[in-house]
């Protein structure tokens, strides 16, 4: 029995026992207040094992002596996830391009799991061999096959690859309805099932309205330079471009409901990454949003009925979160008390 068949089958068990709690792990669990520390030493510690775990290509984002544009800088992400249901977790890592001469072996790379602590780069015959100004990364089964399907941030247009169940995968953006008009520079990105209707709807968050052709490179704007060094533009006076949010149809597709769900209303700043919670504990999955030199944005959904399945309308409210003068918010992780948690 797999991992995932023995997770399973702790979901069946704590669907029956929570009834209508299904489909939100953390519905009617209060946070507890952190133990006391038990005095002991904490001897963990990390090494680096990717070389001897095979993860040996590099990253290639940007050129390597200089960063002209902040684009340049950015890097991209790295997911875990068992695409093949053998119970154990391997690895996609994102790659970048550079402007000029970007080198053959900078695409998307698969590593599967050999279950010796080493990898094996299965990229070729995967179907995920892109080069692309890759960003951000979310994995969800989002046609409910069993098989988790793989969403990516990017530069450009964004890339939705669908699981074939056999080791490799299949790019269904334009298919999915998830081609979007001209360039936009995607960042965070997260599933959440927003109206509970059991399929994974998305969720994506944009940096800015980067356009290479009318930011000035490196060195051409004197007012951008840290210390008297000439550096790459920051975000400040580029225009921002809203977040998106997309609901599942059920068939494969999905439809951008932004402007109806509000998202659009509220003000995106200059968003990194976006995580899905349900932080309120009202068992509507909410959304937090961590920005670059501007305010965090925490989107919570209210439902106009209390049922299952309500004829609902969701109303986004943006609560700003404090931050200092120079703050830069990337990553972001969630704390959940423990609970049984049911996808």
């Amino acid at each position: 029995m797999t991992r995932r068949q023995v997770l399973a089958l702790a979901a069946l068990a704590a669907r029956r026992g929570f009834g209508q709690n299904a489909g939100m792990g953390s519905r009617s669990v209060r946070p507890q207040a952190r133990g006391a520390p038990s005095g002991r030493p904490f001897n963990a510690h990390f090494v680096n094992v990717a070389e001897a775990a095979g993860l040996r290509a590099p990253i290639i984002y940007g050129d390597v002596g200089s960063n002209d544009y902040i684009l340049d800088s950015m890097g991209c992400g790295v997911a875990f996830l068992d695409y093949d249901n053998d119970g154990w977790q391997d690895i996609l890592l994102l790659t970048g391009r550079r402007w000029q001469n970007t080198p053959q072996g900078a695409t998307l790379r698969l590593y599967h799991n050999n279950r010796d602590g080493t990898f094996s780069d299965v990229t070729a015959k995967s179907g995920l061999a892109r080069s692309v100004w890759a960003s951000g990364i979310t994995v969800g089964d989002y046609d409910n096959d069993g098989f988790d399907d793989v969403f990516i941030t990017c530069w450009g247009q964004n890339l939705l690859f669908h699981n074939n169940r056999d080791g490799t995968f299949t790019d269904v953006t334009g298919r999915a309805g998830l081609l979007h008009p001209g360039t936009r520079y995607s960042s965070g990105c997260t599933w959440i099932d927003y109206d509970r209707d059991g399929k994974l709807d998305l969720f994506v968050a944009h940096y800015m309205v980067f356009d290479r052709q009318a930011l000035p490179a490196r060195g051409q704007d004197p007012n951008c330079n840290y210390r008297g060094v000439p550096v790459f533009c920051r975000p400040v006076g580029i225009p921002q471009e809203p977040c998106r949010l997309y609901r599942n149809n059920g068939d494969g597709t999905f439809t951008d409901v932004s402007e109806k769900s509000g998202i659009l209303a509220v003000k995106p700043g200059y968003p990194l990454t976006a995580v899905a919670a349900d932080f309120d504990y009202d068992g509507w999955p909410d959304i937090y949003v961590a920005c670059d030199i501007s305010p965090a944005c925490c989107c919570a959904i209210t439902a106009t009925a209390p049922s299952p399945k309500p004829a609902w309308k969701a109303v986004w409210r943006s609560a700003r979160m404090g931050r200092s003068r120079r703050a830069w918010a990337w990553g972001s992780a969630i704390s959940i008390p423990m609970a049984p948690w049911i996808f």
